[in-house]
């Protein structure tokens, strides 16, 4: 047992620093606007039943996603968890196509209970990603000299977290999370000339937040039957403005030399930027050890929330999720029998809008949960956790790119009876 928790310990004390400093998971040219792509909040577990999590209360996974389903960890009970995922995206639009192949460590979290009915949980989770590389060319009308335009982009916003959750009643559940936001975004346009009688020019901005978020979670779980529950979950998150400095970079160099011909760099913290005010509610239906069903939808005003100064920068943002897992026979002996099957689907509509235009995306979720021997015990509580994903982003106009991915995604859900003692005959 002391030797898991050694083991264990200095495995998260080795991967945090990895998930820190890693690079973000995607390709995407549509990162080159706002904060890039918003992170799915769900974990590796719930994204194969399609992402839901705000009526989901489970004490053998991490939900993220709501507060309040904290306290339902078991008061004897360590559970850690971490996700990896990787992703090949194909792009296209009326001349061309492209593929590429990205994949990230995402999240790491620990939860545990600290007293009767009371549970706290901690974590870093992404909030956005920024990554693109693409270029275009253009003749110039006068000189009639050929120019390349390289654009690039990097980084993204994330979070570290704590979370406290508590039972009132022993059917409703509040609970509280407190996030601390940071992260760089970055981006870059090179202009090159094909020959020594203009200089190359280089723009880059850079956006690097901090500050704190705050999201409060109700949950309502009623009996219907043996062994069978519903539970309502709700998310509120108030609009928040958030510590902001804006970096500008300029310089001009000899093509021919490499000399820096001029260079100029500002700093300003004078931008207000803003997190939107955020709803989500869903629900579950749950007969215990052998079904899990249930739905959730999100609601987010981004149109309210202030980027460089200046509202209606983006859309409102509207999110569906669906799915569910079924165990054929938890305590069976055939492994395929215990295994936790998934699926699920989702739709969004974008909160970011590319020349006034935005773009939809749907996808599909498959998903397993392979319980992991405990050879002390007929009871398996830690996983290995796979998730398959389809996706499709859908422009309101063919003059915008059409991207699709597949990712899979592998988590590992380790939960052990830390706070247990045995006793010695």
């Amino acid at each position: 047992m002391h030797t898991n928790k050694i083991v264990l310990l200095g495995l998260i004390l080795w991967i945090i620093p990895g998930i820190v400093f890693a690079q973000n998971s995607t390709n995407s040219p549509y990162t080159r606007f706002g904060y890039g792509i918003l992170a799915d909040k769900a974990f590796i577990s719930q994204r194969g039943m399609g992402g839901i999590g705000y009526g989901l209360r489970n004490s053998q996974l991490i939900n993220p996603m709501n507060p309040a389903s904290f306290s339902s960890v078991d008061s004897m009970t360590f559970m850690f968890d971490l996700g990896l995922t990787a992703q090949i995206s194909w792009f296209s639009d009326a001349v061309n196509n492209e593929r590429r192949v990205n994949g990230n460590l995402e999240y790491l979290a620990l939860q545990f209970p600290i007293a009767k009915k009371l549970g706290i949980g901690v974590g870093f989770e992404p909030v956005s990603y920024v990554g693109y590389n693409y270029s275009d060319t253009a003749r110039l009308p006068v000189e009639n000299e050929l120019v390349q335009y390289i654009y690039s982009g990097q980084g993204g916003l994330s979070r570290v977290y704590t979370a406290l959750s508590y039972d009132f009643l022993d059917r409703i559940s509040f609970g509280v999370k407190l996030s601390y936001l940071f992260g760089d975004i970055t981006h870059s346009s090179l202009v090159t000339f094909n020959s020594a009688n203009n200089y190359d020019t280089n723009w880059t901005d850079s956006l690097r937040s901090y500050g704190f978020l705050y999201d409060i979670g109700l949950q309502y779980h009623q009996p219907v039957g043996k062994f069978r529950t519903i539970v309502v979950g709700a998310v509120y998150s108030p609009k928040t403005r958030f510590g902001a400095k804006t970096m500008t970079g300029f310089m001009r160099v000899d093509p021919s030399s490499g000399t820096i011909m001029d260079r100029m760099n500002t700093v300003s913290t004078d931008s207000v930027f803003e997190s939107p005010e955020t709803y989500g509610l869903g629900f579950t239906y749950n007969q215990l050890g052998k079904y899990t069903v249930g739905a959730d939808v999100l609601y987010q005003k981004w149109a309210e929330a202030k980027y460089y100064d200046q509202t209606n920068a983006f859309s409102n943002r509207l999110k569906f999720n669906a799915g569910g897992e079924l165990v054929p026979n938890r305590t069976g002996y055939n492994i395929f029998s215990r295994i936790h099957y998934r699926a699920g689907f989702y739709y969004s509509n974008s909160y970011l809008k590319v020349n006034n235009i935005k773009y939809n995306e749907y996808g599909v979720n498959l998903g397993l949960g392979i319980p992991i021997q405990d050879r002390r015990s007929l009871d398996r509580r830690s996983f290995l956790n796979f998730a398959f994903e389809y996706s499709l982003i859908r422009p309101e106009s063919k003059t915008l790119i059409d991207e699709q991915y597949f990712k899979v995604s592998l988590g590992f859900t380790f939960n052990e009876l830390w706070f247990f003692k045995q006793r010695v005959q």
